[in-house]
C-alpha cells in the first residue's frame, strides 16, 4: 500500500494519522512528523507520531497553541509547499528562552520543515516534521518528496478538520450533520449513498444512467469521471478537486473526489470513493488567491497569474504587471495548466469562474 493510499485512508480513519506521518517521516529522513488543526473555534487537534505526541499534548495546553507567530508568520507566506523553519522563525524563537526553542529541544531535533494548508472555514492545518540533532538539515530531495504529497494531505486534511478528527459513523449521514454535502460512490461507479444536502445540488451534479453521478459541466464532469474512473488506483488523476458555480445564487463550490483504502473502505461498506462538496465566497465571480493555492496546490506567483487571466489581462500584460518576462509568465501558466487539468487559457477561466459554456470545446 503506498504512502498516498494510507493519506487518503487517515481522512476518514483519524487514528492512522499517526502511521501516516512515520511512513511520511521516513521517506523524508525525518525523525518525526505532526498534523495540528488551528483554529480559535476549535479546541486543540492534532496527530502526530509517537515519539512528539507527549510534547504537543503540553503545547496544546499553552496560549501559544493560538497564538503561534511562526505558523501564522508561515501562514502568511502563502508558499505551496514545505519550508525550513529559518524561513518563518526569528533567530530568537528558534534558539531563546521560548517554547518554540524548548519543544525541539524536547525532542532533541535540530531542524524542522512545515507547510500550511488553509482550510474552508478559515481554520489552518499544520504540517511539520523535524530531524534529529547531529544530522544535516533536510535536503532538496526530501524537500521535494513532502511537496509532492502536499496536495494529497491538503486534502485529507481538509475532511479531518471537518470532522473534527473523531471517527466516521457508517453513513453520509454524518457529514450531513457536519454541513457537508456529500455521496458514496461503489466500485461499480454507482452511488450508494447519498445525504439531504447533496441531494440539493441538481444544479451541479445530476444523476447518470446506471446509477452513476455526472456534472451538468461538460469540463467539470470529464475530469470527475476520470476522478472516478479508478479512484484506488496510484495512477488515477491528480486533479481530483474542482470549482464550479451555482447557477442559483452565484456562488461557487469545490467538488472533491477523494478515494477511500483499506480500512476506510470498511467505514463505508466497501465503497470505493466519496465525493465531497465544500463551498467559498466568490469575489468578483474568482476564487481567492488561498482557495486557488489549497485546491490545486499553485504556487502564489502561480495564483496571482491565474487571477490575472480571469480578471482579463494577456500574457503580455500580466509580465509587464508582473516585472517578469513573458517566457516566464508561460512557464508560470503551463504549470498552472498541469495542475488544473487544462489545456487553454479560456478553459482556465472558465474553470475558476466556474462559468458554463463549455459545450464548444473538444
Amino acid at each position: 500500500m503506498t504512502v498516498l493510499d494510507r493519506i487518503y485512508e487517515a481522512a476518514f480513519v483519524p487514528e492512522l494519522w499517526a502511521g501516516v506521518l512515520e511512513d511520511i517521516a521516513r521517506a523524508s529522513g525525518a525523525n518525526s512528523g505532526a498534523m495540528l488543526i488551528i483554529d480559535q473555534k476549535l479546541p486543540p487537534l492534532f496527530a502526530a507520531t509517537p515519539n512528539v505526541v507527549d510534547t504537543l499534548t503540553e503545547f496544546a495546553e499553552t496560549p501559544f497553541w493560538y497564538e503561534n507567530p511562526p505558523a501564522h508568520r508561515l501562514r502568511k507566506l502563502q508558499y505551496s509547499g514545505f519550508l525550513e523553519r529559518a524561513n518563518f522563525f526569528y533567530d530568537h524563537e528558534r534558539n531563546g528562552d521560548n517554547p518554540y526553542h524548548h519543544n525541539m529541544e524536547k525532542i532533541g531535533a535540530d531542524w524542522q520543515v512545515g507547510s500550511v494548508v488553509d482550510m474552508a472555514d478559515g481554520e489552518m492545518a499544520l504540517f511539520t516534521f523535524e530531524r534529529q540533532s547531529g544530522l544535516p538539515d533536510f535536503g532538496p530531495q526530501e524537500l521535494a518528496l513532502l511537496d509532492g504529497l502536499r496536495p494529497h494531505l491538503a486534502r485529507a486534511a481538509l475532511m479531518a478538520s471537518r470532522l473534527k478528527l473523531e471517527r466516521a459513523e457508517a453513513s453520509v449521514a454524518t457529514m450531513n450533520a457536519l454541513q457537508i454535502p456529500a455521496c458514496v460512490i461503489g466500485d461499480s461507479g454507482v452511488v450508494i449513498s447519498a445525504n439531504a444536502l447533496f441531494e440539493r445540488l441538481g444544479d451541479v451534479l445530476r444523476p447518470a444512467a446506471f446509477g452513476r453521478l455526472a456534472a451538468r459541466d461538460r469540463v467539470i464532469d470529464r475530469m470527475l469521471q476520470a476522478a472516478l474512473a479508478a479512484p484506488e488506483r496510484p495512477t488515477a488523476p491528480q486533479i481530483r478537486s474542482f470549482p464550479i458555480r451555482l447557477a442559483e445564487n452565484d456562488r461557487a463550490v469545490v467538488i472533491h473526489v477523494i478515494p477511500l483504502h483499506r480500512a476506510s473502505r470498511d467505514i463505508f461498506d466497501r465503497s470505493a470513493a466519496v465525493v465531497a462538496v465544500t463551498g467559498y465566497a466568490v469575489d468578483s465571480n474568482l476564487p481567492s488567491d488561498t482557495v486557488l493555492r489549497g485546491l490545486f496546490d499553485l504556487s502564489a506567483a502561480e495564483a496571482g497569474i491565474a487571477g490575472d487571466l480571469s480578471a482579463g489581462h494577456t500574457v503580455k500584460e500580466i509580465a509587464a504587471r508582473r516585472g517578469i518576462s513573458v517566457a516566464t509568465a508561460r512557464t508560470h501558466l503551463a504549470q498552472i495548466f498541469r495542475k488544473t487539468g487544462t489545456g487553454q487559457q479560456g478553459q482556465l477561466i472558465a474553470l475558476l469562474k466556474g462559468i458554463s459554456g463549455y459545450s464548444g470545446w473538444t
